[in-house]
């Protein structure tokens, strides 16, 4: 192995790059909310109701910054309109892994790739009041954002793997484990309860020690060909059902039926979703177009 660059440190990337009070003040309380859908906490009597679905929604992967704030800017007016009663996080994924290790690796791994991707976050967080959604691929690249992102996704490649749970164990944000690709229920079932669970472990050259995150769950993305989404009675546990992936038959369209479906079952707290301005524009995944992703998250609003 050869070095050819040498990243600055999170201490360092989050004073370079750091939120004004007012977006710190917008994802601690963002955090909040989406802190109760998944517990299912009521909101105090008196109060005005809050939502009642997270709908995490955006491209496969923010490969063009300049495409994905156009996409945020007409995400954020629906996200108002609907705010009653879904929380829209925007899935803005910045590393994307690879079966084989080859084709795109994600915004991360273009040059300057780590200053860009935290700047991406910042400013969704700052201009539309926002805090996003990110896939953590990488554990050790988690310090760089902690304080920009709500929700993290362990995806299907990475839920097996032990530093994915050890860590999830010390967020305070949501961390949705998926199944693998096999569609094996029990090995995300597994990834949750370890969450849930305070570790000592070796990270990023210390030793420490997590607490465990109560709001560790699951979310159901089907197997590599077929849905699976159709099994949360089988789980005892808040689930979030990815629309796309082998729930979808990989054709974007079918998204919209998944995710009205996902409606009706047990457990549910939220649906993912790929969706871009246009059907193609994504570099991994086809994604739902604008149009009818803003179909789609009004006849949500009017099925709760």
């Amino acid at each position: 192995m050869r070095v050819i660059d040498i990243l600055p440190s999170p201490e360092e990337m989050k004073e370079r790059l750091a939120p004004s009070n007012k977006a710190k003040k917008i994802k601690t309380t963002r955090d909040a909310s989406i802190a109760n859908i998944l517990g299912d906490c009521p909101p105090p009597l008196g109060t005005v109701p809050s939502p009642s679905l997270l709908l995490i929604i955006g491209p496969c992967s923010a490969h063009c910054p300049s495409a994905v704030l156009e996409y945020i800017e007409k995400l954020s007016k629906v996200a108002t309109d609907v705010s009653s009663k879904i929380l829209i996080i925007p899935r803005v994924y910045t590393a994307k892994p690879r079966t084989a290790g080859t084709g795109y690796m994600g915004l991360l791994h273009e040059p300057n790739g780590l200053f860009t991707a935290r700047k991406l976050h910042l400013d969704i967080l700052e201009n539309f009041g926002l805090s996003c959604a990110d896939e953590m691929l990488y554990p050790a690249l988690m310090p760089y954002f902690d304080d920009l992102i709500s929700y993290f996704a362990v995806g299907a490649r990475s839920v097996l793997n032990q530093e994915h749970k050890l860590v999830a164990s010390g967020l305070n944000i949501p961390v949705g484990m998926k199944n693998p690709l096999s569609g094996d229920l029990k090995a995300m079932q597994a990834a949750v309860a370890a969450a849930h669970k305070p570790h000592d472990f070796i990270f990023r050259g210390n030793f420490i020690q997590t607490s465990g995150n109560p709001l560790a769950h699951g979310v159901l993305r089907g197997q590599a060909d077929a849905p699976n989404y159709t099994r949360s009675h089988e789980l005892n546990m808040p689930l979030i059902i990815d629309a796309s992936h082998g729930n979808s038959c990989k054709n974007p369209l079918n998204q919209r039926n998944v995710a009205l479906d996902a409606l009706k079952l047990p457990n549910i707290k939220g649906i993912m979703i790929e969706s871009f301005t246009h059907e193609g524009q994504s570099i991994t995944d086809p994604c739902l177009p604008w149009p009818q992703t803003k179909e789609l998250i009004h006849e949500l609003l009017e099925c709760l």
